[in-house]
């Protein structure tokens, strides 16, 4: 009240107006990152271009839906203006977390093409087929399955309504969490390392859109959300990321030849390095089919614990051929003439015996089904994982408790478990996942002393 007794009026304070040169001035917080990490402003020129080149090889496949590519095309072409306004970075990395669920509605519109199943998991009714077109159908279609859930005569169980997902019948409510299980059960999304991350980012998702406080995010990271939800969408539509972090494509061997010696010395080369002049002295040779060597993008953290007949290396290993002088490993390599080949390495199923209290490493199922009767003898387990060591922790710690899922997903590792069993039960596990496995038994070759896998039979 003013001294009159006549009320005032609250003034509402207004947003800075600022020029068009103020507008374009560059924000100095987004100065500061430069290909070297945090460090001195850097000149506005050289900003734009470096913030460009971040997300400048986030590319979607040509068949991604239209509005997928119109959303993803947007934020990719937002993300430089963060040196103009740092808070932009923000924006885009939030926005692109949604977009995630877009891609998902619209590849699920595609899948559906037409129609969609319902089917009562306990046979108490007959299917119902529901046509959409948009996902706006879909939960028409959702809601309408939720109905006929309620209503059922006295004394008769619910009926329980799931989606047919090709021969599989899973819970879907049409939100995030139905969408990610849809997405898995048509195999559209692979790698066990990736479904843990997937559910990482549903739950940043959520936070987005229903905040409850101010945040930042500086710019390699909404770099590094971009480049994850492209390769997102590029492999729900079919299309693995080569070199990719969260969906790679399969990875080139090649042959390449190991030697070791008698005083622990383990060196790795390209096959060709046996045209060199003479043998080193006291080393034995073998050759084999990797995807880690000299110069490889993929870097093996157990590549000198090669086993030809274990999963011991990070990525898939065949043994070719040795051990022996470097002269012979060079005439079989003239005379055979191996080439090398490509290989998926994510969602590989793996076999490990657990004997006598202990876990042995991993094997591959063909090697595990050419084994003599005594080493059947024990409980194996047929674990689904990316890396060995995954399936191997996963076992391991199936003993410790309630903690890993002994069927399914575990949710505690990045593993799925198949089975558990006699070597005939396991066996049958791997069958039912990747079909007819054929025996093979190579030899006991393997480089010796190894410090991660020490237990191998």
């Amino acid at each position: 009240m003013h001294s009159g007794g006549l009320p005032t009026q609250e003034v509402i304070p207004v947003a800075e107006i600022r020029s068009l040169e103020e507008l374009q001035e560059p924000d100095r917080t987004a100065l500061c990152f430069s290909p070297f990490g945090l460090g001195p402003a850097m000149p506005a020129e050289k900003a734009a271009e470096f913030l460009q080149r971040l997300v400048a090889d986030c590319a979607l496949a040509p068949d991604v839906a239209e509005g997928t590519r119109r959303e993803f095309d947007r934020l990719q072409r937002l993300f430089a203006y963060g040196l103009l306004d740092y808070d932009v970075f923000t924006v885009v990395d939030d926005r692109a977390l949604l977009v995630m669920e877009q891609a998902l509605r619209e590849r699920f519109v595609q899948w559906c093409a037409g129609t969609i199943t319902f089917e009562e998991a306990n046979g108490l009714q007959s299917p119902v087929v529901q046509d959409v077109r948009t996902y706006d159908d879909v939960f028409a279609a959702v809601k309408k399955a939720g109905r006929r859930s309620r209503r059922r005569p006295r004394q008769q169980p619910s009926p329980q309504w799931r989606l047919k997902v090709g021969t599989t019948l899973i819970d879907f409510n049409g939100m995030l969490a139905g969408l990610r299980t849809w997405a898995r059960a048509a195999g559209l999304l692979r790698g066990q390392r990736t479904r843990g991350i997937e559910h990482a980012k549903s739950k940043l998702r959520d936070a987005v859109a229903h905040p409850t406080g101010y945040h930042r995010t500086m710019p390699v990271e909404a770099a590094r959300t971009l480049h994850d939800l492209a390769e997102f969408i590029n492999q729900l539509w079919g299309h693995p990321t080569p070199g990719g972090r969260l969906y790679p494509a399969p990875v080139e061997r090649h042959i390449v030849v190991m030697a070791w010696n008698d005083e622990g010395s383990v060196e790795m080369a390209h096959a060709d390095a046996l045209r060199g002049d003479s043998d080193a002295d006291g080393y034995h040779y073998i050759l084999i089919r990797s995807a880690s060597g000299p110069g490889s993008r993929y870097e093996d953290g157990y590549w000198s614990a090669f086993d030809a007949r274990f999963e011991t290396t990070q990525f898939p290993a065949d043994y070719l051929w040795g051990p022996g002088s470097r002269r012979d490993a060079l005439a079989w390599l003239d005379a055979e003439q191996p080439k090398g080949d490509t290989v998926d390495y994510v969602d590989r199923v793996f076999m490990l015996r657990e004997h006598d209290g202990q876990v042995y490493a991993p094997m591959h199922p063909e090697v595990a089904a050419g084994l003599t009767a005594e080493e059947q003898r024990g409980t194996w387990h047929t674990v689904r994982a990316d890396f060995p060591e995954h399936a191997f922790a996963h076992v391991r710690g199936l003993s410790d408790g309630p903690g890993h899922a002994r069927t399914g997903d575990c949710r505690n590792c990045a593993a799925h478990h198949l089975g558990s069993g006699s070597h005939e039960q396991a066996l049958r596990a791997a069958e039912d996942t990747i079909g007819v496995v054929t025996p093979r038994r190579p030899p006991a070759v393997r480089i010796p002393d190894s410090f991660f896998w020490p237990h191998r039979f």
